[in-house]
């Protein structure tokens, strides 16, 4: 996905406009579903009850792929390279394509000053050096 802009809302809360590469046209999404790109794939012997994993569930057709969901694992038989997850509060779905990652938090950390959102090319006075408002040195 493509974030095309970044504005505040009513409630000063973060909306994005995101154009997917997999669907048409631009979309608005809260920061609260952002997220990192999942990058740390997991073999069904590293996932554990209790884990917090990413996979892909579809809830109308659970043997087909569907959306990426945040999953609270619940069991795990590898006999059948399954994994019995939570996902959106719906315990018991049965995961069986084993595409899984370690879920992430999101990390907002290059977005949290308010005033340049941690634009290293724009000098800031706020997050920057307090002198030139530059971002050479972290302590100062």
């Amino acid at each position: 996905a493509l974030v095309k802009s970044a504005n505040l809302d009513e409630n000063k809360k973060w909306v994005y406009s995101i154009k997917f590469t997999e669907y048409d046209g631009e979309h608005s999404v809260a920061e609260s579903d952002i997220r990192n790109i999942a990058s740390n794939k997991l073999g069904i012997s590293d996932i554990k009850v209790d884990d917090k994993i990413f996979v892909n569930y579809n809830f109308d057709n659970p043997g087909q792929l569907g959306f990426w969901y945040d999953a609270k694992v619940e069991a795990v038989r590898r006999t059948t390279n399954t994994v019995v997850c939570t996902i959106r509060n719906k315990p018991g779905c049965r995961v069986t394509n084993l595409e899984i990652y370690k879920s992430e938090a999101p990390d907002f950390s290059e977005m949290d000053c308010e005033k340049c959102r941690k634009n290293r090319k724009r000098k800031c006075y706020q997050c920057g050096c307090r002198k030139c408002g530059g971002k050479h040195d972290d302590d100062k």
